[in-house]
C-alpha cells in the first residue's frame, strides 16, 4: 500500500512539507494520506486510534502556523513523506532506516511536486534522516559538516531490523531554521524537527533559538 500525497483542495499550495514515513511509531496502522491529513479537516472520521491520527495532524499544521505566524495557512500547505511506504519498525527507541532507493524515488517525487506546483514558495523537510537524504541526494545543501556527520552509522544501516543513527552529535542544530535554496530553484527550504516534537519541550530546548530564528524571518 502507498500512503497518498495531501493536496490543497480549494487552495493554491504555498509550502511543502515533507515528513518521514507513512506508520505511527509504534503501530502497524499506515495512513491513507501522508500524516494522517485528512483526518484535520474531516471531522466526520472516528475510528481506531482517531486520537493519534489527529493528533500528528494536528501538531503537523500548528507548527507550520506557529513558526511562520500564520502567514501559512493550514488549507495552503501540500503534504508528502520523503518515504510513503511502510518499512520495518525499528528495535525500541531508534530511528526507523530509510534505504537509499526509497529515499532517491522520495526526491524525485519531491521535484515533480515542486513542477507542478510552481506557486510553491517554501519547503519544510522534518527531521534528521528526511534532510540528510534531501541534501546527499542533491535537492538542497548547507555544508558537508552535516551531511558528515548526519550519514548514517554502519552498525544501524546492518542491523535486523535496520535502524537511522547519525555518525555525528546532534547534527540537525547545524541546520535546524535556517533558510537554504532548492538546488536551480526558487524555494526557500527551512529544515524543522518532525511534526512529533511539536510543541517544544524540555527535551528539545536547544532548538528554541532555531524556531525563534524562523518566526523572525516570517515577521518580516
Amino acid at each position: 500500500m502507498q500512503t497518498l500525497d495531501w493536496k490543497p483542495k480549494e487552495h493554491t499550495p504555498r509550502a511543502l512539507l515533507i515528513g518521514h514515513d507513512p506508520r505511527l511509531q509504534i503501530s502497524d496502522t499506515q495512513a491513507e494520506y501522508v500524516l494522517f491529513a485528512n483526518y484535520f479537516f474531516d471531522n466526520t472520521i472516528k475510528d481506531r486510534a482517531f486520537k493519534s491520527k489527529y493528533g500528528l495532524a494536528a501538531s503537523a499544521y500548528s507548527q507550520i502556523t506557529h513558526i511562520t505566524n500564520g502567514k501559512i495557512k493550514p488549507e495552503e500547505i501540500y503534504i508528502t513523506n520523503l518515504c510513503n511506504f511502510a518499512l520495518p519498525h525499528a528495535p525500541q527507541s531508534k530511528t526507523v532506516y530509510i534505504p537509499e532507493d526509497k529515499a532517491i524515488a522520495g526526491v524525485e517525487n519531491i521535484k515533480r511536486i515542486i513542477e507542478e506546483n510552481q506557486s510553491i514558495e517554501y519547503i519544510f523537510p522534518m527531521s534528521l534522516q528526511v534532510n540528510y537524504w534531501l541534501q546527499k541526494l542533491g535537492l538542497y545543501y548547507s555544508n558537508d559538516e552535516f551531511i558528515e556527520k548526519s550519514t548514517p552509522k554502519t552498525i544501524g544501516v546492518q542491523n535486523k531490523p535496520p535502524y537511522y543513527e547519525p555518525n555525528g552529535k546532534s547534527p540537525f542544530l547545524l541546520i535546524c531554521g535556517n533558510r537554504y535554496r532548492v538546488t536551480g530553484g526558487t524555494q526557500d527550504v527551512i529544515p524543522i524537527l518532525h511534526a512529533k516534537c511539536f510543541p517544544l519541550n524540555k527535551q528539545f530546548k536547544a532548538y528554541e533559538p532555531a524556531y525563534e530564528n524562523i518566526r523572525n524571518y516570517f515577521r518580516i
